[in-house]
Order: C-alpha cells, then sequence, then structure tokens
C-alpha cells in the first residue's frame, strides 16, 4: 500500500522510495536460479579464478556480457540477470562495476557469497 510502514522508511529509519512490482518470467524465480547454480553447468565463463582489475572488469557491462564486484569478488551475472527479482534494470547498474554500496544499501540480508558462489570469476586488485 501506498503508505504503509514498508514504503515509508527503511530498517534504519531513512525514507524510501515504493517499490515498483516486478515480473519475473516463469521459470525464473530463486528456486529455479538454485536448481541451475547446482546443475553442474557453466556459470563462470573462465576456466580458473582470476586476479582482475576495474579496467577488466567495466569491459564487462553489457546485457550479455555482465560482471560486477561486490566485496572484491568478482562475479560473471550474466545468466543471473533474468532471475533478479528487482529486475534487469537493477542489476545493471552495477554491470563492470563495483556494485558493493549498492548491494549493501538495497538488500544487506542476502548472502551474495553463496546465491553467486557458481558465478565466482575471481578478484579485484587494487
Amino acid at each position: 500500500m501506498r503508505n504503509s510502514p514498508q514504503t515509508l522508511s527503511a530498517p534504519g529509519g531513512s525514507a524510501q522510495r515504493p517499490r515498483r512490482k516486478v515480473f519475473i518470467k516463469p521459470g525464473h524465480s530463486q528456486l529455479d536460479w538454485m536448481r541451475l547454480s547446482t546443475s553442474g553447468e557453466d556459470l563462470r565463463g573462465v576456466s580458473q579464478l582470476q586476479v582482475l582489475t576495474m579496467e577488466e572488469i567495466a569491459q564487462h557491462n553489457k546485457r550479455d556480457d555482465c560482471w560486477m564486484v561486490v566485496r572484491d569478488k568478482v562475479y560473471n551475472v550474466t545468466r543471473y540477470i533474468d532471475f533478479h527479482p528487482g529486475g534487469r534494470g537493477q542489476l545493471m547498474r552495477a554491470a563492470g562495476k563495483d556494485g558493493t554500496e549498492l548491494f549493501y544499501d538495497t538488500h544487506p540480508w542476502v548472502n551474495i557469497e553463496t546465491m553467486l558462489e557458481k558465478c565466482l570469476v575471481g578478484v579485484i586488485t587494487r
């Protein structure tokens, strides 16, 4: 509801915008993602873990080639885009970038290491 407590303030007391409902295609629920991520299918797209620079990561900023950094770990989220509950646009905000702050501002309760474990490409060098 428009003026419900959930849309008026966040847990820390800061105001937030009302969320827009995003419809996920059939077969793209979080349960479907967990099935895919445990299927043995290659979701990394690289043969071994790498040490990467932000310049290298920035090249992977497209819908069909999307990497992002969260807490100095690099994830290939290309296959996850259609499963993201907030929609493609929200995930693409961190495409080719360090999305740590955005990730934790939006959903700090999510365990990204478990959810995207099979998408881990490597770590970033600073």
